[in-house]
């Protein structure tokens, strides 16, 4: 059986009217607006660091991107620098070659030149030795075979041609 209990004596009055008192101060002192406030607030202020970082973010791929594109710049410059270096390289050895080859040529044609001349020299000095030994030897000859006044008009006159055939 049940017991029929007056309105004010039942606890489930009292709890209605408490929960609608608390809601009732809840809407009157603003409550939900100082709550909403506040999370927009806070949603702003998440709002703007996820900008920052998007900011930062692309400020970095843009970093990146730049850093790569001076890396690969300076990795085609230090392989256009080795490919120049090696043509100079390259390019040295063949002007020292030609160079050796062409001071080893001048060497040779003059070392050819001095023993030309001193071939020269050697024959000049063995005819003019030959001249002067077939000389004297003529006189000799001369002056033991003739008598001693054409001796004298012989050998001048004989020196005299031969001396201007030879020379």
């Amino acid at each position: 059986m049940e017991e029929h209990v007056s309105f004010w004596a039942d606890p489930a009055t009292w709890v209605s009217l408490a929960v609608t008192l608390f809601f009732v101060l809840i809407i009157w002192k603003k409550i939900p607006a100082i709550f909403a406030k506040m999370l927009d607030e806070r949603s702003v202020v998440i709002s703007e660091q996820l900008e920052n970082a998007r900011s930062l973010r692309e400020e970095a791929g843009a970093l990146l991107a730049k850093y790569e594109r001076d890396q690969h710049a300076a990795e085609k410059q230090a392989a256009d620098l080795m490919a120049n270096a090696e043509a100079e390289i390259k390019l040295i050895i063949s002007d020292s070659k030609a160079q050796t080859e062409e001071i080893t040529k001048r060497r040779s044609e003059i070392a050819e030149q001095k023993i030309a001349q001193a071939e020269a020299a050697a024959i000049k000095e063995i005819k003019s030795l030959t001249i002067n030994v077939a000389t004297s030897a003529a006189r000799e000859l001369i002056e033991a075979n003739l008598k001693s006044a054409d001796h004298d008009a012989l050998i001048k006159s004989s020196t005299d041609n031969l001396d201007a055939k030879l020379h």
